[in-house]
């Protein structure tokens, strides 16, 4: 079981290595995430990645998502569910104070 500072520590590097990620397209995913497990929300974010049909900045933000989750999804898939939406939302946090 992880702390809560644990995850927090997990959240800023994830987020650190989200930059240019928008907090919205970051709850986007995390729906999907929570909703159909994180191996098919990573195939979600790989496939709008290259989807023609969605703009670029779009395409660039669910790259990265994809990179990152795919680089952190072995310490995640660890971690209990409650643990883990704790854990997506701090990322979202992360990001929101990112902008500034």
């Amino acid at each position: 079981m992880a702390t809560t500072d644990q995850l927090i520590t997990l959240a800023e590097r994830i987020a650190g290595n989200l930059r240019g990620v928008s907090r919205n397209e970051w709850m986007r995913w995390m729906q999907v995430a929570q909703t159909y497990g994180m191996d098919r929300a990573i195939r979600y974010a790989q496939r709008l990645s290259q989807d023609q049909t969605v703009r670029p900045a779009r395409q660039r933000a669910y790259r990265f998502i994809a990179q990152v989750m795919h680089q952190f999804q072995k310490q995640i898939t660890q971690l209990h569910e409650d643990e883990k939406r704790q854990l997506y939302g701090f990322v979202a946090w992360e990001l929101f104070v990112q902008r500034g």
